[in-house]
């Protein structure tokens, strides 16, 4: 028998059928790993049956069996066309979720024009007429409007996944480029080859090769499949990170319009901003961010910390989004309660001030210590001059030992207690008064000349002798010995002036107790 090119057709035909089948098997056998596999399954099933549809009519048969192979095969063209759709979408997101009016217009379309082929008989507007052909292609079939219709719907989904991935091989990242790329070139062959054959370009004794060029594309895509790994490598997709995590993520475009939030940021919004639409998207991002959210991003991405709402704080940062090309298509913001870190900090601000305050107070007597006097007189004694002199007073309490060993300690404390109150009583606003250890107290006056310096002295003197602390035996009185010294002289140390005090207040001691002695520097110039 010779070797015709309609029987080497039907072998080519076979062949894809059979290449076509191993594709489906493969890609099913990964069906649980991405939604992609069963789209491609279900596309090489779809093809495999369209080729073995397609094989023998590429022999001389029977009109009444040509023409129900070709209407069934509407039944795979339709199969091949929209899973090669459902491919691509499921390849750009392997979470996609179809919306129902999607779904079903992927339904109720093929649903249409099957209805339409199978009652082409009774109105012939998918075939005008069929006509015998005494060689090959065997038969002439001249298409009607609804054939027309049919192929503009079908080109229009593979252009729509045409689209898609090449939006995902420009701008997808680096996993999902080589895959999308593939994929895209696969997309060619059949839409090439199937407008040579709808423009009459008849090759090969004018035979239909459109399964063939699809048989390319399943082939294709299987390559993709098994030497680019898509089915090990799907990109992680927004729904496997955006809607898992705490924070809150908001996508907003080059407008300033809202296009994706998360669920953290919806329920964000729905519990902070009740006056937004339930559905954020599509709202001017200006109605809940702030300006400074929307700001320039040239220099950078933009971090900072923000109260939202009273008691509500957020960590925020807002990063630019730009194409391979640099161009700006918006911005991304994510933000992160920290409300309970910034408690947390604020309390431990708190203690941390309270432990420094503590660390300089004499627990007994609230005063401050000695650990604050040296630091805080030397700074008063640096502002001392001739015409502000800084007076300083040293205060010790008389006979205070008999005190506790006639009362005991705690009657002992209460006396320094109540002495102290009187000296801050006496004190002024800008005086220091410290506790320096045992009965022993300084005042130190920025400002006090010394008639001023020796009438406060006196003053201190007179209330400290005021001071009485009730015991269930009696009443506890006890005078206070007082010496000062002056500085004009800001290059004086805190030493040098403490000493001199402290040299009159022994004076005081030794010529009597209760009174005050001013060291040379300090004797006034009148009592008055």
């Amino acid at each position: 028998m010779n070797l015709t090119v309609p029987h080497v057709l039907t072998v080519v035909f076979v062949a894809g059928a059979l290449l076509n089948a191993a594709t489906a098997v493969l890609a099913w056998r990964h069906r649980t790993r991405t939604p992609a596999a069963r789209a491609l399954s279900a596309a090489a099933a779809s093809l495999a049956v369209w080729a073995a549809v397609c094989a023998p009519q590429n022999l001389p048969l029977p009109q009444g069996l040509h023409d129900g192979l070709t209407y069934a095969s509407f039944a795979t063209i339709l199969g091949a066309v929209v899973s090669l759709h459902l491919l691509a979408r499921f390849v750009v997101d392997p979470h996609l979720r179809l919306s129902r009016a999607h779904v079903a217009h992927l339904v109720a379309v093929p649903a249409a024009v099957l209805l339409a082929v199978a009652t082409d008989p009774l109105h012939h507007l998918v075939f005008t007429r069929i006509v015998p052909l005494g060689h090959a292609p065997w038969y002439d079939d001249r298409f009607g409007p609804l054939f027309w219709v049919h192929t503009a719907w079908c080109y229009l989904l593979l252009t729509d996944a045409a689209v898609r991935l090449a939006r995902a091989w420009l701008t997808g990242s680096a996993v999902l480029r080589p895959q999308a790329g593939g994929l895209l070139l696969a997309s060619t062959f059949p839409l090439a080859g199937n407008v040579a054959v709808l423009c009459g370009a008849h090759v090969l004794s004018g035979q239909d090769l459109t399964p063939l060029f699809f048989t390319l594309t399943g082939l294709l895509d299987a390559w993709v499949v098994l030497r680019l790994g898509l089915l090990r490598t799907v990109p992680v997709a927004r729904a496997a990170v955006l809607e898992t995590i705490d924070d809150h993520v908001v996508v907003i475009d080059a407008e300033g319009t809202v296009v994706d939030v998360n669920a953290s940021g919806r329920a964000f919004l729905a519990a902070r901003r009740p006056d937004l639409p339930a559905d954020p998207v599509g709202v001017a991002a200006s109605q809940f961010l702030t300006h400074r959210a929307l700001a320039d991003l040239t220099r950078g991405p933009l971090d900072y910390v923000l109260e939202y709402t009273p008691g509500y704080h957020v960590s925020v940062k807002v990063t630019a989004l730009t194409d391979r090309r640099g161009r700006a298509l918006g911005r991304v913001l994510v933000a992160r309660d920290i409300t309970d870190l910034v408690e947390t900090r604020r309390r431990l601000e708190e203690l941390q001030a309270r432990l420094s305050e503590e660390a300089v107070r004499d627990p007994l007597t609230g005063l401050h210590n000695r650990r604050h006097l040296d630091p805080a007189a030397a700074q008063l004694l640096r502002l001392a001059s001739p015409d502000g002199p800084v007076g300083v007073l040293v205060v010790d309490v008389d006979h205070f030992k008999s005190v506790n060993d006639r009362y005991g300690h705690a009657v002992g404390d209460e006396v320094l207690v109540a002495v102290a109150h009187a000296l801050r009583a006496a004190a002024r606003e800008g005086d220091l008064v410290a506790r320096t250890g045992g009965e022993e107290f300084v005042l130190v006056l920025p400002g006090a000349r010394p008639g001023t310096l020796a009438r406060r002295a006196e003053d201190v003197r007179a209330a400290c002798a005021a001071v009485r602390v009730r015991t269930p035996a009696d009443t506890v009185r006890r005078t206070v010995s007082v010496g000062t010294a002056s500085v004009t002289d800001p290059g004086t140390g805190l030493a040098d002036v403490l000493a001199r005090a402290d040299a009159a207040l022994y004076e005081a001691k030794e010529s009597g107790r209760d009174r005050v002695v001013h060291s040379r520097d300090a004797q006034p110039a009148d009592r008055g």
